[in-house]
């Protein structure tokens, strides 16, 4: 895995993005998430998903960077700080033309129909401050980024081994 690296001030994209190819974008996650712990949980999780990882920490930059890198799927921050609150970006992107196609998944100290009373419907919702890796996996499959069938292939790269008994 690789660490991001600055973009445009407080934008950062993973290393290993490749943005000029078309063929990636379904491979795309931006992750908008200002708790820097919980950020990195989300790239980690992404990356060990196969995903392609962009991450903005300020609400300003979120739009903008959709429109440039086009991703699938977009974590964001419910709550993310900046001149454009992160509920203000979610109800903006689904009304741009450019942004509207692209699945939400909330990231939100607040329950999901909370979340859905304030935005409208998001594709999931992972509940702050705990969240395993099953939930992001889930909210993923249904923005319809990682089949169910990787799984099966390939087991979760968070998932321990379970001890074997004598």
């Amino acid at each position: 895995m690789h660490s991001p690296f600055l973009l445009d001030g407080s934008a950062r994209v993973s290393h290993n993005v490749h943005m000029s190819s078309p063929v990636d974008t379904h491979r795309r996650c931006l992750i908008a998430e200002a708790d820097p712990f919980i950020a990195s949980l989300l790239v980690r999780f992404a990356e060990g998903s196969g995903l392609e990882c962009a991450r903005a920490r300020a609400g300003e930059d979120v739009i903008e960077l959709a429109r440039r890198i086009n991703p699938a799927v977009i974590i964001i921050d419910a709550e993310l700080p900046g001149d454009i609150s992160g509920w203000e970006i979610m109800r903006a992107l689904k009304l741009d033309e450019a942004t509207c196609r692209i699945a939400l998944i909330s990231c939100s100290w607040l329950s999901e129909p909370e979340v859905r009373d304030l935005v409208g419907t998001v594709v999931g919702h992972l509940q702050k401050p705990d969240f395993p890796y099953s939930d992001f996996e889930r909210a993923v499959q249904a923005a319809g980024v990682i089949t169910a069938s990787r799984r099966a292939v390939e087991p979760s790269p968070f998932q321990s081994e379970q001890p074997q008994n004598p």
